[in-house]
């Protein structure tokens, strides 16, 4: 009986242990799944912190390429109807003058008639009073047609073309703009096509140029432009330094300017410290999402707009205010140590 009992007991007490045992086993894979599962958790909200990071990302390149496109095309429309008004009031100065000749040769006509109707109506005696001079004067009065006036419009504009490819729009005023070596600073080493321009050494061989640049290492486009749309490339590369945009003609070059729209220079700046700038008056900061290898600067004589893109994305960096330009505008440049300078040629 002792040893029946004995043997329930270790029955029992082996069917615990097996059973406990094989508890902590379903413990210990559960834990492995909840830890598993944790991991995806964990993975899972990685995701979906990246997925809305990456949204965010896409939505705020569409806003800005958006915004980019509403604001050329607001610029496009303010010089297409800038040019249209301009048409329309030459063509009516050249109508109106034409009208007013009319109407000052039709009163001369009525009173020529005027004066012969009177005469045929009149006696003999005042009739051949005068006769010949007064027939002398009617044959001798011709009438001059004015000149004829096309109504055909100069100014068209094509919105979708402009609204399709902001880049291609931009390269259709593009010119070929090389470096002025009259101009340069005697630090500044121009390359044989007058495209790359690097800072060196002081030059002590070169003339006394008036139109050299004497204080700052900085130098001008040979092209010069008083009217029209124009548009020119610069390739920045990895550079950590430069000055470039459009300056007048007539600025001063041996002295250290403030280079802000007052003194005649329209300019955007990457330096070290303070990273993408605008010289305006106050300066104004810039902040781009993506660093430009590649700046655009469109000019518009006409409208007075200067206007600057990174042309590495296609986007819009900076607009100035609305300028009129008393001079000639040249294309211009300041060259800071290991940051070279080139123009690429416009077929590029």
């Amino acid at each position: 009986m002792t040893q029946c009992i004995f043997s329930v007991i270790l029955i029992t007490l082996f069917t615990q242990f097996f059973l406990q045992e094989k508890l902590q086993n379903a413990v210990t894979n559960l834990r492995q799944l909840e830890e598993e599962c944790m991991k995806l958790k964990v993975f899972t909200t990685k995701q979906i912190s990246e997925w809305n990071e990456k949204i965010e990302i896409q939505k705020q390149k569409i806003q800005s390429d958006f915004k980019v496109l509403q604001r050329f095309l607001q610029e496009e429309e303010k010089s297409h109807l800038w040019r249209l008004q301009k048409e329309k009031e030459q063509t009516l100065k050249r109508l109106r003058d034409n009208k007013a000749t009319l109407e000052q040769k039709s009163q001369e006509l009525k009173s020529h008639i005027l004066e012969l109707e009177e005469k045929c109506q009149g006696s003999a005696q005042k009739l051949l009073q005068d006769v010949k001079d007064t027939l002398h004067r009617s044959w001798a009065m011709t009438l001059e047609r004015p000149e004829a006036h096309s109504l055909e419009l100069d100014t068209v504009c094509s919105v979708s073309e402009l609204y399709f490819d902001v880049k291609k729009m931009l390269r259709s005023y593009q010119v070929n703009v090389t470096l002025d070596p009259d101009t340069a600073h005697r630090e500044l080493i121009l390359s044989e096509d007058r495209r790359q321009v690097t800072r060196g050494c002081l030059q002590e061989n070169l003339d006394n140029s008036s139109k050299r640049f004497r204080i700052l290492p900085c130098i001008l486009g040979c092209e010069g432009f008083t009217s029209g749309k124009h548009y020119f490339e610069v390739d920045v590369g990895e550079g950590t330094g430069w000055d470039l945009g459009v300056c007048l003609d007539n600025v001063q070059r041996d002295v250290g300017l403030i280079q802000e729209p007052q003194s005649g220079f329209w300019v955007i700046r990457l330096c070290k410290k303070k990273g993408y700038l605008a010289l305006t008056s106050p300066i104004t900061s810039l902040y781009l999402r993506e660093k430009p290898l590649v700046v655009g600067v469109f000019l518009d004589c006409d409208v007075g707009v200067v206007s600057f893109y990174n042309m590495t994305t296609g986007s819009h960096i900076f607009t100035f205010p609305k300028a009129s330009f008393s001079d000639t505008v040249r294309p211009y440049f300041r060259v800071y140590q290991h940051s070279p300078l080139f123009l690429p040629p416009p077929d590029e």
